[in-house]
């Protein structure tokens, strides 16, 4: 039965802050799973369904990505990289991420008209569903 209600079932719709909340997710493991250089050798992408994807080589041009940013673009991504070298990784990691993904985010609403169209939270009659 609640296969058949998540299949079938009314859909959340995403907000700004979901998005959000998944490119923070997706920057911590990253850094985690590849290192610091590789991560600001990489790029960040959103899909057509909102997702936020890594790929650590130049993406091709492709219509499935509404946004593209280079993570060096990124000011704060480079300020991490000194931060590692100067208080260490997990030091860095939880005083710099947060900037980072609000840099990332205003970059990829820059780029995605249909990422700014998202409303920015959840109504408060929806979160209780």
């Amino acid at each position: 039965m609640a296969l058949l209600l998540r299949l079938f079932g009314p859909r959340r719709r995403k907000t700004q802050d979901d998005v959000a909340g998944r490119a923070a997710e997706v920057v911590v493991q990253v850094l985690y799973d590849v290192g610091v250089d590789r991560f600001l050798d990489g790029s960040m992408l959103l899909d057509r369904r909102f997702r936020v994807v890594f790929y650590a080589v130049p993406p091709i041009d492709s219509p499935i990505f509404q946004a593209k940013v280079a993570v060096r673009d990124l000011p704060a991504a480079c300020r991490f990289r000194d931060a590692v070298a100067c208080h260490g990784f997990d030091a860095a990691l939880d005083r710099h991420v947060p900037g980072m993904v609000d840099e990332l985010m205003r970059a990829l609403r820059e780029r995605a008209p249909a990422l700014r169209a998202l409303p920015t939270r959840r109504n408060s009659e929806d979160a209780a569903c």
